[in-house]
C-alpha cells in the first residue's frame, strides 16, 4: 500500500507569475525542486512551508515540518548551540550535531559573528535537530565550500535513512539532483515543467529542454545519430556524455575545434567533412584529452 502524500497542490499560483497552475503530489522520500534563477523555486517551497499562502488553488499537506529557508532564518539573539538546543529541548545528541557540521568551536556565537557558509550549516543542523517528519530546504549549504559540502550532504542521508524522514529541497545544481534525489521537479518560469524520477529524467529526458536540468548531454536527430555517431534512432534523443565514444584516428571525417575541459565532461566544438558548419558534443574523456586539430570518430559507448 502506497504512503500516504505528503502535499497535493491542485491549480496553486502566486502573483505575479511566480507559480503559475502549479499541480503536484509530494510523496515520503527526497524530492528535489530544480529550476534556473527566478523559476519560482523558493515561492513553491514557501508556500509548501506555509510561510506564503497560495493566492489561488488548494494546497494539502503536512504542517509537521522543520524549514531551512534560504536566508537560514537564524535567532540573531540566540548562539549556534542555543538554536540546536530550542528544536531538541532535551538536549540529546547537540554535541554530535555541532561536530557532524564543523561548529563546535563556533558553538556559543550568535549568526552575525559566523560566515555564511557556517550560518547555512547552523540552519542545516537545527533542521536535523528538530526530529521532524518532512525537511523543506531552500538552496541548502549554498554557501558552503564546494569540497566541504559533500560531507555535510551525507550527515543529512544518514538522518534520513536512520529517522525515516523526508526532504523537499531546492537547487540550482544538477549533481545535487542527482547525488541526492529520488525524484525530481522542474520549474521554469513558475510552471512544472516536468515531476519524475530523476534516473528516468537523467537517462531519457522527453527533450532537449529538460535534457539541460540535469546536466550535459547531446541531443540529436536521427539524420545527426547516423552521422556523427553511426547510430540508428527513431526519434531524437538525449546521448549523455558517457555514452559517446570518441576517438583518435588519422583518417577520421570530423576535425577537433575548441576544446574545453570541464572536469569529468569535456565540450568539444566537432566539425564533420559530409556537414557544414560545426556542433558542440560533451563526452567523457577517456585517458588523454584530446586537442584543436585531432582527428576523431565517434560512436555510441556501451
Amino acid at each position: 500500500m502506497a504512503a500516504d502524500p505528503l502535499w497535493i497542490l491542485e491549480n496553486v499560483a502566486l502573483a505575479p507569475a511566480r507559480l503559475r497552475d502549479v499541480s503536484l503530489t509530494l510523496r515520503p522520500g527526497v524530492t528535489a525542486v530544480i529550476g534556473w534563477s527566478g523559476a519560482g523555486k523558493t515561492s513553491l517551497l514557501n508556500v509548501l512551508a506555509g510561510f506564503e499562502k497560495a493566492e489561488f488553488g488548494s494546497v494539502r499537506g503536512t504542517a509537521s515540518l522543520a524549514w531551512v529557508p534560504q536566508d537560514g532564518g537564524l535567532w540573531p539573539h540566540c548562539t549556534a548551540r542555543e538554536h540546536l538546543a530550542i528544536a531538541r529541548p532535551d538536549g540529546e545528541g547537540l554535541d554530535a550535531l555541532l561536530a557532524a557540521f564543523d561548529l563546535t568551536a563556533r558553538a556559543d556565537a550568535r549568526p552575525h559573528e559566523l560566515s555564511q557558509g557556517e550560518q547555512a550549516r547552523l540552519s542545516v543542523a537545527r533542521a536535523l535537530a528538530a526530529r521532524a517528519a518532512v525537511l523543506v530546504m531552500d538552496e541548502p549549504l549554498a554557501h558552503v565550500d564546494p569540497a566541504r559540502a559533500g560531507s555535510y550532504w551525507r550527515v543529512i542521508r544518514e538522518h534520513l535513512a536512520a529517522t525515516g524522514a523526508s526532504l523537499v529541497f531546492s537547487t540550482h545544481l544538477p549533481e545535487i539532483v542527482l547525488g541526492e534525489a529520488e525524484r525530481v521537479v522542474c520549474l521554469s518560469a513558475g510552471r512544472v515543467v516536468h515531476d519524475g524520477p530523476v534516473r528516468e529524467l537523467y537517462a531519457a529526458p522527453p527533450s532537449a529542454e529538460l535534457m539541460t536540468f540535469l546536466g550535459p548531454g547531446n541531443w540529436l536527430t536521427p539524420d545527426e545519430a547516423a552521422l556523427w555517431l553511426g547510430a540508428e534512432i527513431e526519434s531524437p534523443r538525449c546521448f549523455r556524455p558517457e555514452q559517446v565514444a570518441m576517438k583518435r584516428a588519422a583518417a577520421g571525417e570530423i576535425a577537433v575545434g575548441e576544446v574545453r575541459f570541464r572536469g569529468a565532461v569535456e565540450e568539444l566544438e566537432l566539425r564533420h567533412a559530409r556537414a557544414a558548419g560545426s556542433r558542440m558534443f560533451f563526452h567523457r574523456p577517456v585517458g588523454g584529452g584530446l586537442k584543436t586539430g585531432d582527428r576523431v570518430t565517434l560512436g555510441v559507448r556501451g
